[in-house]
């Protein structure tokens, strides 16, 4: 996420913050009700896309405990994820 931060910084300073205020914002929605998020076929594991920018949190949730797998840019190959996913 971090690297995702430096280059929105890059091309306008204030994008960073708005990036990572962004993320923020989706784990909280996550947080209050992780159940409105879409599961990915055959595997426990939902996605909550951000609203401004092109990426997903892939998530899973367990009980009360939620894990963060990823945040995973829209145009990136989504066979890396595959992997994480597992």
């Amino acid at each position: 996420m971090t690297i995702s931060k430096e280059f929105y910084e890059s091309k306008q300073e204030i994008l960073g913050k708005d990036f990572v205020k962004e993320v923020d914002n989706t784990f909280d929605r996550i947080a209050e009700n992780p159940e409105q998020f879409p599961k990915i076929k055959r595997l426990p594991v939902r996605k909550a896309s951000l609203n401004r920018f092109p990426f997903g949190i892939f998530f899973a949730e367990k009980d009360t405990i939620i894990n963060i797998l990823a945040v995973f840019h829209h145009s990136r190959n989504p066979k890396k994820l595959n992997k994480r996913l597992r």
